[in-house]
């Protein structure tokens, strides 16, 4: 149960950021959340940002429960992106109950976070090639 919650709330680093078309073969080239017009970083202050890509939620800058309320929304806007992935998260049931929880408690949300993110960390990652991959 542990494990499926950390999953769930790892998955809403989601929030934040785009995937880009040419780099997972997912989403769209842009979108009129990423084609350049004016983002509010969490502070209220406009953003500067690389135009392109799909963002998850409107607010891509700000970190939130966001990702939990769009993915299950079957009216939230059809340019946001929803990955089989995402929306597995309130299909399976063993997910489903954490993404439920998310959903209703930002609180929630980040206190699960927190502890799932150190925990991430504290295992840390190795990489092959250890220098990396060069293209």
């Amino acid at each position: 149960m542990q494990v499926a919650q950390e999953i769930v709330a790892l998955s809403g680093a989601h929030t934040l950021g785009r995937a880009y078309k040419d780099r997972s073969g997912l989403g769209a080239e842009k979108t009129k959340f990423t084609d350049g017009s004016e983002q509010k970083r969490a502070d209220g202050k406009a953003a500067n940002y690389k135009t392109g890509g799909s963002s998850w939620t409107k607010q891509w800058l700000k970190f939130d429960n966001s990702y939990f309320t769009t993915i299950p929304d079957t009216s939230a806007d059809p340019e946001l992106l929803k990955l089989s992935s995402d929306k597995t998260l309130f299909d399976d049931e063993g997910f489903k109950p954490f993404a439920e929880k998310f959903r209703d408690s930002e609180k929630d949300f980040f206190e699960s976070y927190a502890k799932a993110h150190v925990k991430l960390s504290e295992l840390g990652s190795k990489f092959e090639p250890a220098e990396g991959i060069k293209l």
